[in-house]
């Protein structure tokens, strides 16, 4: 039987390696949407890619279960290994929000702001609750940088709740427990060396 403790790290040395895939995926968005702001064609690109996401979490779940659990994993399991994969994404992606919002894009947030408010006094929004947005101000690149931490940590929460029951398999009652203390090989030969 399994070391809880070695499943555990193990887990967390899944999530940690696919969570940089994950960030890199987002990441190309993200990059594309900063280089290229006004393009109708990068944000059409950004929002396939948006709805791609669940896709690309569905894979790297799949091949955790493969590769790190034996081809058999709990629901449970599964949705705990999408949390902290969205948990290492999400905190490469927090280092480049804070980047582009202090410092290659200071006045990003400010000018959003401004916007905002306009658009509020156009659509007749009650003045007083206008009023309290201006007393309270803008937020920072750190206070944005957290809100977009908090919100990919939902999201992957929500994605993994939808994507977990695809991805659990139960391990059939029949099967003899393993001795087996390998780690995985991608090349392993799987073939019984006595034939």
């Amino acid at each position: 039987m399994e070391n809880p403790a070695t499943a555990l790290k193990q887990k967390y040395k899944y999530a940690a390696d696919y969570g940089f895939i994950l960030a890199g995926y987002i990441a190309v968005f993200f990059i594309l949407e900063y280089l290229f702001p006004q393009n109708g064609f990068i944000s059409v690109l950004n929002y396939v890619g948006f709805l791609c996401t669940p896709i690309v979490g569905y894979i790297l779940a799949k091949r955790y279960r493969d590769k790190g659990c034996g081809g058999f994993v709990r629901y449970g399991q599964v949705w705990s290994f999408g949390m902290l994969l969205f948990v290492f994404a999400s905190l490469i992606m927090s280092v480049l929000y804070y980047v582009r919002f202090q410092f290659l894009q200071p006045d990003f947030i400010a000018e959003s702001f401004s916007q905002t408010i306009q658009l509020l006094e156009q659509m007749k929004y009650p003045q007083e609750s206008i009023d309290a947005m201006i007393n309270f101000g803008a937020p920072s690149a750190f206070q944005i940088t957290l809100t977009y931490l908090w919100l990919y940590l939902m999201g992957g929460a929500f994605i993994f709740l939808i994507i977990s029951p695809f991805i659990a398999r139960k391990k059939p009652e029949d099967t003899p427990p393993s001795n087996d203390d390998t780690s995985y090989e991608p090349y392993q030969d799987n073939s019984n060396s006595k034939e």
